[in-house]
């Protein structure tokens, strides 16, 4: 079985015998290996999952189809967003770094104030209880004072998913192992006058049930915290028997209702944000802000698991001329076009910036030079967007590879493919070079 130049299987060229999972071959035919498919979509897959919902084409999540349009429609929620607030397993890389640095900032500052406010209930445990049970639970108070200052000082992790949910954890679990150590000791506890200070120990669950609500988490997330600080607070009173449980846990699940709606609240306008701060508003494309910070990503993604990757800098011919002669409306329609047929063109895993006024990045990685070339130029030579007149409109672009390079990080491929460019304007335009 063969499939025509430019499909997306993987497998030996029948005609030059390589190329495997570049998407291009320069025979213009590919024989098809079993089970190609589906590693081209892995791969593939790992790659998108760095980009924007907009710029990705994803089959819709058979969760966000079962919850009916209408239903949508009244939590004002956008086509596919359902989706993002129910797991974050689909959301893109670039924003679980974002929302990963961002929970991790909060869960610093949060442990801070806890590490400087836990040790002063001390005077008031000094004055209500004896002293064998004032050493013993002050003494705690102290070592969750001391973790939660570690937690906050040195908790300066990469921001990954992983490691926010991680601190997270730890955020919880401090206080959670405090209860319980607290509870035990002072079930049986009987003091004149102490029984309202005791009660105060109760609040704790609740306070700590609400602060899930500070994060941005979907509702998976949300559901895996508050049912483990439910079944935590619920231990003590069922090991008892105590017949608070049912009203206690009542409450309990009401408070991790409202904590849930206002974490999956602040995902949704935290995700929203992210999407507006990193897409180009008349194209449609990642914006330089987003671009940067994407192609970190692959390039240190490149180096720890070494592959190709080239980078390609494109500039349209003559745009100036477009805006004098028709004007910048016609000039904006031409760059969302060439936008557009550049980012259809492209295989799934590639990403297209727009880099400033008509210049576009193009990143490709599992793509050396030459194979990024041939893809580009079947891209530009199908289809062309024209002027007014009907002339067509070219593109010059260089392109450098990180293999074959000497750089030392992104912005020295980008400067290289940028001076490759410059060289095509200097010597006559419409070309796209390696070298």
């Amino acid at each position: 079985m063969v499939e025509p130049t430019g499909c997306r299987g993987l497998g030996p060229c029948m005609g030059c015998g390589g190329l495997v999972g570049s998407g291009i071959c320069t025979a213009g035919v590919r024989k098809k290996s079993p089970g190609s498919d589906r590693a081209q979509s892995s791969r593939g897959w790992c790659i998108m999952r760095l980009l924007h919902p907009s710029a990705m084409r994803m089959p819709d999540n058979a969760i966000a189809a079962a919850v009916p349009r209408s239903i949508q429609s009244f939590l004002l929620l956008a086509p596919g967003e359902w989706r993002d607030l129910f797991s974050s397993r689909h959301h893109p890389r670039l924003f679980q770094r974002e929302r990963a640095r961002f929970i991790l900032s909060r869960v610093r500052i949060i442990a801070a104030l806890l590490a400087i406010l836990a040790p002063f209930r001390i005077a008031a445990d000094d004055l209500l209880l004896p002293h064998p049970l004032f050493i013993l639970l002050d003494s705690g108070r102290i070592i969750v004072a001391v973790a939660f200052a570690v937690l906050a000082f040195f908790c300066r992790c990469s921001p990954t998913q992983r490691h926010a949910r991680l601190a997270m954890v730890m955020l919880f679990l401090i206080p959670a192992f405090f209860f319980l150590f607290s509870h035990a000791l002072l079930a049986h506890t009987r003091l004149n006058g102490a029984a309202e200070y005791f009660d105060k120990y109760t609040y704790l669950p609740f306070i700590l049930m609400a602060s899930v609500g500070v994060f941005p988490m979907a509702l998976l997330e949300t559901l895996a915290f508050t049912l483990s600080l439910l079944t935590v607070f619920a231990l003590p009173l069922w090991l008892r028997e105590d017949p608070r449980i049912l009203p206690e846990l009542i409450d309990l699940m009401l408070v991790a209702s409202v904590a849930t709606l206002a974490a999956m609240s602040q995902l949704q306008s935290m995700k929203r944000l992210f999407v507006q701060s990193s897409t180009d508003p008349l194209t449609g494309l990642f914006n330089r802000r987003a671009g940067e910070e994407l192609l970190t990503l692959l390039f240190a993604q490149a180096e720890r698991h070494p592959h190709s990757l080239s980078i390609a800098m494109l500039d349209v011919d003559n745009f100036k001329g477009v805006n004098d002669n028709w004007g910048h409306e016609t000039g904006d329609r031409v760059l969302q076009e060439i936008a557009q047929l550049l980012q259809s063109g492209v295989r799934m895993g590639d990403a297209v910036i727009r880099w400033g006024g008509e210049e576009f990045v193009v990143v490709m990685p599992y793509a050396n030079s030459g194979q990024a070339q041939a893809r580009l130029r079947v891209i530009l030579d199908g289809h062309t967007v024209q002027k007014p007149d009907g002339q067509p409109i070219g593109m010059s672009g260089g392109i450098a590879e990180l293999q074959a390079e000497s750089g030392k990080n992104w912005s020295d491929l980008v400067r290289l493919a940028d001076n490759r460019m410059y060289q095509v304007k200097i010597n006559g335009k419409g070309r796209i070079v390696t070298e």
